[in-house]
């Protein structure tokens, strides 16, 4: 018998314009199709499935005799014409006593072949039927099918193809856009419709910002890209800011489902239940995400024919929403373009306003929670979740304003104020408590909340005028009211304001206050105003008396089970050790402080403690630590909006140190080291502020804190060896390593055993990924040569 003849490879149709990035997507879709006989990708409609499937198919093409083969689907309707369509592309011959499929596997049972599957999310069930009867019975089969949705059978692989990443950077300076994907493709497709068309410094930030208002996806960076050639980036940004509907391709031979982006998401859209569509708008109501529990609260009660959690699944199976998968919970996302057609879905189905005041009243709900939270032992966990919901909370505040509902907008902006403070967010605050504050409105407990937070926020910006005037409108409110715990606000807030302008009268306001919140039982505004005491007595004539007011923190800090309380005075405590001449206990302290504020990621008051650290290693003759903590925290302040020089009674110390530094170690020097503490990384400033990591402005011999010789690790290496995870003592023996010493040598050096320096030699090489000593110190080198 002869051999049945080959199939040809021409089974792929040309591709007609570039093909741009994906380059890690194709080799692990290479690595699936080897392992698997089914590969899914899946995704967002314009996500570019299509493309990257077609380029997969083309990789792949010699391990496949028999050729691989496209079928493409979206035309198709009628599921019961599937075997049909793919019996045609094959030139099946004709069934006679057998159905289109039996006929089918059999003129493939025998075939080494790869096909491609191309749309089948609104075929999913007959494509899922057939797929696995060709598989069962055509063991040299595999297929490569694209679809909004998995086909959920047993032998599926589903890759999820994201849209191109594009990072939310604010300062386009020194960064080069051009090697973003999203960019490069914006740029190929400009260039085929306006000849010389190239990325400049005038239209650099325009073209970013388009590839980041269409969160990537490729299908809309090239229908904006089309339009440049009659408008500039700049129009097309404003554009698509105005009206996504600008996204129209205009070529003849375009599938109408991709002749907008619009018509593509009408596509997907048709594909959900009823249900699923109703959930879909009504969850374009969250800005920046949302997290399971707020949309059982925002949408649960609007009475769903299922059950919110099973949309949801649903939703992320059709690549309508996006699952983001965080630290603490798995977060949800609509893409913007696929919020903003919610959007306007929601707009029109007449749920929009109670949609909108059933979110305002949850976020609410969550920032009065996370209010008390924040002086507690999940405060970490409180700060994590409203910056995942900040943009949230911004539209829950936008939404009280068009809605003149000032009075609950007074409510959540008052209590947000511990996260504006802690994120070191002043301006911001100041503008949202502005804006409710003279609209009026509210009850007077929420005023004088409101305007005490106020006060706060303008007086860490260094804004004495505004803090003169919020504290008359305080004043004012207090006449009106006879509670205490309102009283002693505004009492501690002309405390704060005379401390921090360098008035007298900080400790008698501040004690004052202190007394009335005693009587009132308000733990949580006691601790605030032992911090400031803490704060008013190190920086005073008499220093020593810090302790009294730092104790009685670490005494709330035991009633309320959470011993990492005390750091909120213990960096005031530690300067005000210093003061009293024991810098070495002072450093101690501080360095605590630091730990304890670094792991619950407080911005504030990480950068009070570096401050702190720096000012106490001038005096211990640790100029280069002194400049690169100065660099870090100098950015932190530019960051939130102010500056050392807004605390007169700080300034001066950093003025001292700095100046100090500058004699000993030059100009030049100084400056070049604080740049490079401006450029670190918060893990790596907290290493040096630790000890961790020495800082010399020259490559010789160092000490650690426990007096060895330590090996020079430099700022850049360091930081990575912290967030490689190795440990303190870990990091002395990988630098140790690094300088060519043994084992034994170690041990000597460090006075450990032998067999602990070798389980920290192991630890060493696993946590960065190598298998010999010899790597670890090249790779050191070459961190240092990098970056110190």
């Amino acid at each position: 018998m002869p051999a049945p003849p080959r199939f040809s490879n021409e089974g792929l149709p040309a591709e007609l314009t570039s093909f741009v990035g994906r380059q890690a997507e194709r080799a692990e879709l290479r690595r699936l199709l080897g392992r698997s006989r089914l590969v899914t990708l899946v995704g967002a409609g314009g996500v570019g499935k299509t493309r990257l499937a077609l380029r997969a198919a083309a990789d792949v093409r010699d391990a496949f005799p028999d050729g691989v083969w496209w079928v493409e689907l979206a035309q198709l309707r009628d599921p019961g014409l599937l075997a049909h369509l793919v019996s045609a592309t094959f030139g099946c011959p004709p069934p006679t006593d057998q159905s289109v499929l039996e006929t089918l596997r059999g003129h493939l049972a025998q075939k080494q072949l790869l096909i491609l599957l191309d749309n089948c999310e609104h075929l999913a069930d007959a494509c899922a039927d057939l797929v696995d009867s060709l598989l069962r019975g055509c063991p040299g089969l595999r297929i490569l099918a694209t679809s909004r949705e998995s086909l959920r059978i047993d032998s599926e692989s589903t890759y999820v193809v994201a849209p191109f990443p594009v990072p939310a950077e604010t300062d386009l300076d020194g960064v080069d856009v051009s090697g973003c994907d999203a960019v490069t493709l914006f740029l190929e497709r400009a260039r085929a419709v306006r000849s010389g068309f190239d990325l400049t410094r005038d239209n650099r930030a325009a073209v970013w910002g388009i590839c980041r208002l269409v969160d990537g996806i490729p299908l809309a960076i090239e229908l904006a890209a089309v339009k440049i050639r009659a408008l500039l980036p700049a129009d097309v940004l404003r554009l698509l800011t105005e009206n996504t509907r600008i996204l129209r391709r205009d070529g003849r031979r375009v599938p109408e489902r991709q002749r907008t982006l619009r018509a593509c998401i009408d596509w997907s859209f048709e594909l959900c239940t009823g249900p699923e569509q109703r959930l879909w708008t009504q969850l374009s109501v969250f800005s920046g995400g949302f997290e399971l529990d707020a949309a059982e609260g925002v949408c649960g009660a609007s009475g769903l024919a299922e059950p919110v959690l099973d949309l949801i699944l649903s939703l992320v199976d059709k690549s309508i929403l996006t699952l983001e998968a965080g630290p603490e919970n798995a977060r949800f996302r609509l893409l913007e373009m696929l919020r903003q057609y919610g959007q306007e879905r929601l707009e029109s189905s007449g749920e929009e306003a109670a949609l909108r005041r059933a979110h305002r009243d949850w976020f609410l709900d969550l920032s009065t929670r996370a209010e008390a939270g924040l002086l507690g032992a999940d405060r970490r966990a409180w700060l994590s979740r409203l910056r995942r919901d900040h943009a949230n909370l911004q539209r829950a505040m936008e939404y009280c304003a068009e809605a003149n509902d000032h009075g609950r907008g007074l409510a959540l902006a008052g209590s947000l104020h511990r996260y504006w403070v802690a994120d070191g967010r002043f301006d911001e605050g100041r503008t949202w408590l502005a804006r409710f504050l003279d609209h009026g409105g509210g009850s007077i407990h929420d005023r004088i909340r409101a305007v005490h937070a106020a006060g706060w926020l303008a007086t860490l910006q260094g804004d004495p005028a505004a803090s003169a005037r919020i504290l008359r409108q305080g004043a004012d409110l207090v006449s009106e009211t006879h509670d205490l715990s309102a009283s002693a606000l505004i009492i501690q807030l002309g405390g704060m304001d005379a401390l921090y302008t360098g008035r007298s009268g900080a400790i008698d306001h501040l004690e004052q206050a202190l007394a009335q919140f005693r009587v009132a039982g308000d733990i949580n505004r006691q601790l605030e105003t032992l911090a400031l005491l803490t704060v008013a007595a190190a920086l005073s004539a008499t220093p020593e008396t810090a302790r009294a007011y730092h104790a009685e923190c670490a005494e709330i800090a035991e009633l309320q089970h959470d011993p990492c309380l005390r750091s909120y005075t213990a960096w005031a405590y530690a300067v005000a050790t210093w003061r009293a001449g024991d810098p070495e206990a002072a450093l101690s302290i501080a360095r605590d402080a630091l730990s304890a504020t670094s792991s619950r990621s407080d911005q504030l008051s990480l950068t009070l403690c570096l401050e702190a650290i720096a000012w106490i290693e001038a005096s211990r003759g640790r100029h280069a630590t002194t400049a690169v903590l100065l660099g870090t925290a100098d950015r932190l302040w530019a960051r939130m909006g102010t500056s050392t020089t807004a605390f007169p009674g700080l300034f001066r110390f950093r003025r001292e140190s700095e100046a100090d530094s500058r004699r000993v170690l030059g100009h030049h020097a100084f400056d070049a080291i604080w740049t490079r503490g401006t450029e670190l990384s918060l893990e790596g400033a907290c290493a040096c502020g630790l000890g961790d990591v020495e800082i010399t402005p020259s490559a010789t011999a160092t000490v650690d804190a426990d007096g060895q010789p330590a090996p020079v690790i430099g700022v850049a290496a360091g930081d990575r060896l912290a967030a490689a995870g190795l440990t303190r003592r870990e990091r002395q023996v990988a630098g140790l390593v690094a300088q060519g010493l043994t084992n034994k040598e170690i041990a000597a050096r460090l006075v450990i055993s032998l067999r602990t320096v070798e389980t920290h030699v192991q630890q060493v090489l696993t946590k960065l990924g190598f298998h010999s000593r010899g790597k670890v110190a090249s790779w050191l080198a070459g961190q240092h040569a990098g970056g110190t």
